[in-house]
């Protein structure tokens, strides 16, 4: 019995029934903190049949008999309130989500309820972020979709080699990174890191690339020729790139991605889509290998001076820019108070599961605290001889299976999968283990591969308008389509505010124009 009443002592169900009563609207989520004893549940479903219906609860254990009544639960022990309410609410259907809390609830339990919230609040916060990014962007990720599909000429499988991994991040403790500390590792290197460890003599393996601005193109320019690059197919990647490097493509399993691949018979690396390049490249590691990774320049903070490690090419334009009225030190400091996103990185990072977190180190001094990740001192070889991870039977099949679509994949697995063998726990043995290596193969001709992209957007062009007029409902399924991509990405806006409302007629045509006029003018471009 608690000592606490959280419903009506008379009639609970009429409580609930007024509650449900009084919310305005016909909302696609309802997100309700700490329901008790469930008496919403039926009521919510009873007034809105088709919305679906979250509990956020304060406790581990209190009221669990009736967590089955809710689409979605989350407690205390199920780890981060943020990472749960994003796998759950699409950033398209914030605007319909309401997030509601019990009053009751709330008196009794001040401390989890403050908690909560707070923790809701950073939520909208970063969906908010995730809106205005693809409302800006939409349009250059299809655009370099297109193009990079068509110009990519040596697309390559990637085999990960038996050595541990350093990830270089381009923050300013990279430049503690020497040569000497890197040689027994493969070296996964985010695009803006290459020119630092060019410079200092520290060979790379594999460069990543994530972001589709135009401003990430002079991170390929140092690029050692024959280094192979992994991307998805929206980021930015020069036509330099595409044409002389091996290419991997990584797949976020995106419809339209989907299409394009498979059209092409195209092998690309599943990984998963994050807010940093830092966090796409880690997963693709821990997803894919079971070796230890070590963090390199992966600082996470703003720094008292230069916000990237030296050379670097926002640092460069910087310097050309600086004059007597815009010191570059004051640019710096502006620089560095935006220091926001950075801690959204440090908390994914802080979030991630212990069995995960165990296989990071962090090399260098300095950068925020990431006190679920080991500090490691490679100039002593700790690193060295930190055994990978045991792995189940099918995890490491999976593993061994990584290039997405491939389940007859011939390509051979060269990690020591699933056995618990320790890696050679001495530097000559390391650095003779294999390093990690990449296996270019056939693809499409340019005409055709240009062909393929032709005959989707024509389709797509034709198909689109007939389903936002006869059919604007599909657009708020949950299923991940191909018609909903190319809305979204032709015009985010436009997209949301057919989500939020199908029936508005209005929306359907401003949705319509432009969906023709983006697929137009790419099409023409095609056809130039």
């Amino acid at each position: 019995m608690l000592p606490f009443r959280l419903h009506s002592k008379y009639n609970p169900n009429k409580e609930a029934e007024q509650f449900a009563a009084s919310i305005e609207g016909t909302p696609s989520i309802i997100v309700i903190t700490e329901p008790g004893e469930s008496y919403l549940a039926p009521a919510l479903k009873a007034q809105f049949p088709y919305t679906k219906r979250i509990a956020i609860r304060y406790s581990e254990t209190l009221f669990s008999d009736s967590d089955d009544l809710w689409d979605a639960v989350w407690r205390p022990g199920n780890g981060s309130l943020p990472f749960f309410l994003l796998s759950h609410i699409p950033d398209e259907k914030l605007a319909g989500t309401r997030f509601l809390s019990w009053k009751a609830a709330d008196k009794a339990f001040p401390d989890e309820a403050e908690a909560a919230w707070n923790q809701i609040r950073y939520t909208i916060n970063m969906l908010t972020s995730v809106m205005h990014t693809r409302s800006f962007f939409g349009n250059k990720w299809l655009k370099n979709t297109v193009d990079n599909f068509i110009r990519l000429e040596r697309p390559a499988l990637l085999s990960f080699g038996e050595r541990n991994f350093i990830l270089a991040g381009a923050g300013p403790t990279l430049e503690q990174l020497t040569a000497a500390q890197a040689a027994s590792y493969s070296i996964l290197a985010v695009s803006s890191a290459c020119r630092v460890l060019t410079a200092r003599n520290i060979p790379i393996d594999l460069c990543i690339a994530t972001d589709a601005g135009y401003w990430a193109l002079p991170h390929f320019d140092s690029l050692p020729a024959g280094v192979p690059a992994a991307f998805p197919l929206e980021a930015a990647v020069p036509s330099s790139i595409l044409k002389a490097h091996p290419c991997v493509p990584l797949s976020y399993n995106s419809p339209l991605e989907a299409a394009l691949f498979t059209a092409a018979h195209l092998q690309p690396l599943t990984a998963r889509e994050n807010g940093t390049v830092t966090g796409t490249a880690c997963e693709l590691l821990l997803r894919h290998t079971n070796r230890n990774i070590i963090l390199a320049g992966v600082d996470l903070a703003a720094a008292k001076g230069f916000t990237h490690a030296r050379p670097h090419a926002s640092i460069t334009r910087l310097f050309a820019a600086a004059n007597r009225l815009n010191p570059l030190a004051g640019t710096l400091a502006v620089q560095n108070f935006a220091s926001q996103s950075l801690e959204t990185y440090r908390q994914w990072f802080l979030q991630l599961p212990p069995a995960s977190a165990r296989r990071l180190f962090r090399a260098g001094t300095g950068g925020a605290p990431l006190p679920n990740i080991k500090p490691v001192d490679l100039t002593a070889g700790a690193a060295e001889t930190a055994q990978p991870a045991v792995l189940s039977a099918d995890t490491a099949a999976r593993m061994c299976n990584t290039q997405s679509g491939s389940t007859n994949n011939t390509q051979p697995c060269s990690t020591q999968l699933g056995t618990g063998n320790p890696p050679a726990k001495h530097k000559n043995s390391a650095q003779d283990a294999a390093l990690l290596s990449v296996h270019p193969y056939p693809a499409p001709s340019r005409p055709e591969r240009t062909q393929i992209v032709f005959s989707l957007l024509n389709t797509l062009r034709t198909g689109l308008p007939a389903l936002i007029a006869m059919e604007p409902a599909r657009l708020t399924e949950d299923a991940a389509t191909l018609e909903k991509q190319i809305c979204a990405l032709c015009s985010y806006t436009a997209y949301c505010n057919v989500v939020k409302n199908p029936t508005d007629a209005k929306a359907q045509a401003n949705l319509t124009e432009q969906v023709s006029r983006v697929l137009g003018a790419f099409i023409k471009r095609i056809e130039a």
